[in-house]
């Protein structure tokens, strides 16, 4: 069976796709939304194994998997943005009789970064469905999808995981206590973070350095000393921002009798201590400005100064 294919399979989004297989309705489009990756990539195939009886037909589901159905069409060809070219090769083939399965099945993958001029050419056919085919627009979210698209679609989304069932299924794969419930944590619902995060080993050395900021620094001299850290790296401050948050959750967890510090692998109860709830939670909006701050101009170095300086201003005026 493939990877994580349980955890797909006992959510509410593969089970309202079954339900159509299963009655034999199957809409003439799908938009599966997740940001996660990985389970979106998942639901989209587990979903074709159904319907074309793949979970009853090992060679099916051999086939759909490794991708050599020839009426299993995947766009774009190449690359991880969908042209108009890859759209006119939808519209112009899609009226045409499938030659091996019941139905042909589109599958349009980052379908978030069609634009719309490529949105207003899939419309037409939306508008009008072929009866020999089913497109399927996997994307990581739906604003950037013409409101006459995403009502043509069968909406269907894969809701973020409880850490129960993050930590129930990575269990069977990485057995290292210490990182499985790192992953769970900082998945924060999502399959491929947490897968992400087990596969770098440099995420316990930016889960150690969160650390260190909240329970070390104390003073505006130590900016710099963690400045020049961070510097280092840069291109991991997302990442390091989201673990500073982490920490900081735990340590409300903590103040407020929800967990005892036994249950995390670093040490919240010192974090606890320094970041009473209110401080704590006032925190979690410098990192999100901090979050918005790099979004907008993707430079790491101008963002650490204001980051760490916040931080310890939020800290000044709760000690």
């Amino acid at each position: 069976m493939k990877k994580y294919a349980d955890l797909i399979k006992r959510s509410v989004a593969y089970n309202m796709l079954l339900g159509d297989v299963k009655k034999n309705s199957l809409s003439h489009a799908y938009l599966l939304l997740s940001e996660d990756r990985l389970s979106l990539d998942l639901l989209a195939e587990l979903f074709l194994q159904a319907a074309v009886g793949g979970e009853d037909n090992a060679f099916r589901l051999q086939a759909v998997e490794a991708g050599t159905l020839a009426d299993i069409i995947s766009l774009p060809e190449s690359g991880d943005k969908v042209t108009v070219k890859d759209i006119n090769f939808l519209t112009e083939t899609a009226y045409i009789t499938p030659t091996e399965l019941k139905k042909k099945f589109y599958v349009i993958n980052y379908g978030e970064t069609m634009n719309e001029a490529s949105q207003n050419k899939l419309l037409k056919t939306l508008e009008e469905p072929p009866g020999v085919s089913v497109i399927i627009i996997k994307a990581a979210g739906a604003e950037k999808l013409l409101p006459t698209v995403k009502s043509r679609c069968r909406k269907v989304e894969l809701a973020p995981y409880t850490e129960t069932e993050l930590k129930r299924e990575l269990s069977k794969y990485y057995p290292d206590d210490e990182k499985l419930f790192l992953a769970v944590n900082a998945g924060r619902g999502s399959l491929q973070r947490a897968v992400d995060f087990v596969s770098q080993p440099q995420n316990i050395k930016l889960l150690k350095l969160a650390e260190e900021i909240l329970t070390q620094l104390d003073k505006s001299g130590g900016i710099a000393e963690f400045a020049f850290k961070l510097y280092d790296y840069r291109d991991s401050l997302s990442d390091i921002i989201d673990f500073i948050e982490l920490i900081l959750m735990s340590s409300v967890k903590i103040n407020c009798g929800a967990a005892s510090a036994g249950d995390f692998p670093y040490d919240v109860a010192a974090v606890a201590r320094r970041y009473p709830t209110n401080a704590a939670l006032k925190e979690t909006e410098v990192l999100t400005r901090a979050r918005k701050r790099l979004a907008l101009n993707g430079n790491a170095t101008a963002v650490i100064d204001e980051l760490l300086f916040s931080i310890l201003e939020v800290r000044a005026k709760w000690k």
